[in-house]
């Protein structure tokens, strides 16, 4: 049977609208698995609550055997954690229908990374002692730079070293000013720069002397390697020839392979850091320290709970620092995926809190505020560490008075929201009070916020912390994010994306927090309901007012629309 042209592009349009929106199905109960913790009195019957008010499967709630803390060793994690959860999935054939993984009160907080040997804490420990080393030294060279073609000594030596024979004699000593490698380096480079435009100002006499300086500070700075390449193009006192540079470059680069073939001690690697600081210089050594602690220091191998598993399905043999998050919105505008990226992840969050009776109020709070509709005052504190990054909070403003009517109040001083400021307060964002927790709100029923700070979910289960997710969730607070340890400031959530999609009523807090979080593997937690949809009646923003990628549809969807 022929159809009309208007019903034929009516259905074509929703045909296309139906497909390309299928990202922004909502999580639901058969997706979940509920993890519970047997040896933490009162988190199975929590989990069998949670299960019981959201309509989950009883089969879809596995009991652990782990410690009852909030801290867990990497072999118990691995042992009494990961590895029962993935054997039920793959038992009951779960694997690819489960989406999420609900942690409730009870389950560990935060993994440790692999415990080190006394050898590899031996290294650490020279490694760091050599890279202070390293540090003052660059300070000095820092301070002697800004002297060349200002004081004119008479050279001591006819070569490129001891430096302090080419420069005054109190100029040497401990820097007055230290700055962090980075800054230092940088510092150094721009100083650099500066003294070699001078020296057009001088007299032959004093050129001379500054070009040999310059070239004694280069070589010790950046090493033999870099002066090769940077030879003085006039001939100056103490710089070897070409031919010589490339022997001595050459004998360096032997004695270092060398040197490496042998066991790793504190002592060899004293002396490749004497090497390098030859061939590579100040510069090359630090480098070459830092990647060495990286590579033995287990540091950085320690993550939320939740966040690690969400790699549940990889095999993991590098646990250092974050993994670039698959789910992450931003992955469906990229065409090559950065290094480390999983192939996919399981989506998790937990009920948790400061007490068992915390978790609960969550789970009841949500199902009542989704029922009732999330009403009250969105609350909005710029004005923090860094006014770059003020942008996504000035952005996330200005999205809701454009597309919205919510009550939305943007404070941009750099004074936080005072005590008692914010009545009925719905939602919030804002920054920068470290374990500071500002007693500012009047949290209605259902609240969702997070507060943009390092370590505000550390002591998740200490009702006395003052960190910002303990004392809102104390507070009545149904919905928030944190970090277990420093995450630093890029794996949070963007505010005016984490919201947008929060609005749109689309998506559960899982899904806002999984397509919005840049990192997996890392520190950030989120302590929510996975199923709370505040805005499911009543949404405020539509999913075509968002960036595509962000909602999971094509940009042809928009056009079409």
């Amino acid at each position: 049977m022929a159809m009309n042209r208007p019903l034929a592009i009516f259905v074509t349009t929703a045909a296309v609208l139906t497909a390309s929106a299928t990202g922004a199905r909502a999580l639901r109960p058969q997706e979940i698995l509920v993890v519970a913790n047997a040896n933490a009195p009162g988190s199975v019957a929590l989990g069998k609550y949670y299960c019981l008010a959201r309509n989950i499967l009883e089969d879809r709630l596995i009991v652990l055997r782990t410690t009852a803390g909030a801290i867990v060793g990497r072999k118990e994690y691995d042992r009494n954690i990961r590895r029962p959860i993935r054997e039920y999935l793959e038992k009951n054939r779960l694997r690819g229908r489960i989406k999420c993984l609900a942690l409730v009160w009870g389950v560990p907080v935060r993994v440790l990374g692999r415990p080190m040997t006394p050898a590899e804490h031996r290294l650490v420990s020279a490694y760091k002692k050599l890279s202070t080393r390293l540090e003052g030294r660059l300070g000095v060279n820092y301070e002697l730079l800004q002297t060349v073609g200002r004081k004119f000594p008479a050279p001591r030596t006819q070569t490129l070293t001891p430096l302090s024979a080419l420069f005054p004699a109190d100029s040497s000593g401990t820097p007055r000013a230290r700055k962090n490698f980075k800054a230092l380096r940088a510092a150094f480079a721009r100083e650099l720069k500066s003294r070699r435009t001078c020296l057009a100002r001088l007299d032959e006499s004093a050129r001379r002397l500054a070009r040999r300086q310059l070239a004694a500070l280069r070589m010790d700075t950046y090493g033999l390697e870099d002066l090769l390449r940077h030879l003085p193009a006039q001939p100056t006192p103490g710089v070897p020839e070409k031919d010589e540079l490339r022997r001595r470059v050459q004998a360096q680069r032997q004695a270092l392979a060398e040197l490496l073939k042998a066991p790793e001690t504190p002592e060899t690697a004293r002396k490749a850091v004497e090497i390098l600081s030859r061939l590579r210089g100040v510069v090359g050594a630090y480098e070459h320290c830092q990647k060495r602690i990286k590579a033995i220091d287990t540091a950085e191998e320690d993550a939320s709970v939740d966040s690690e598993l969400a790699l549940i399905w990889e095999d993991e043999s590098d646990l250092r620092g974050p993994r670039p998050n698959p789910m992450n919105w931003r992955m469906a505008t990229v065409k090559q995926p950065p290094p480390r990226t999983p192939k996919g992840i399981v989506m998790t969050a937990r009920i948790d809190g400061p007490s068992a009776r915390d978790a609960l109020r969550i789970i009841k709070d949500s199902i009542a505020a989704e029922k009732e509709g999330l009403k009250g005052t969105f609350y909005i504190d710029a004005g923090g560490k860094y006014p770059a990054y003020d942008v996504h909070l000035k952005a996330l403003a200005a999205m809701l008075k454009k597309h919205t009517k919510i009550p939305t109040v943007l404070d941009e001083g750099k004074a936080l929201f005072a005590p008692g400021r914010c009545p009925r307060a719905a939602l919030y964002t804002g920054w920068y009070s470290l374990r500071k927790y500002v007693p500012a709100f009047t949290w209605v029923r259902g609240a969702v916020g997070y507060h943009i700070a390092s370590l505000e979910a550390m002591h998740l289960r200490t009702p006395e912390s003052n960190e910002w997710c303990v004392k809102m969730i104390q507070n009545g607070v149904a919905a928030t994010l944190g970090a277990v340890n420093e995450p630093y400031l890029g794996a949070f959530p963007q505010p005016e994306q984490f919201f947008a999609l929060l609005l749109t009523g689309r998506f559960t807090l899982a899904e806002c927090y999984w397509r919005t979080v840049p990192a997996v593997g890392w520190r950030m937690t989120l302590i929510a309901d996975p199923l709370y949809n505040p805005f499911k009646l009543r949404p405020h923003l539509s999913i075509y007012q968002l960036p595509p990628a962000l909602v999971g549809l094509s940009p042809a969807t928009r056009k079409v629309r």
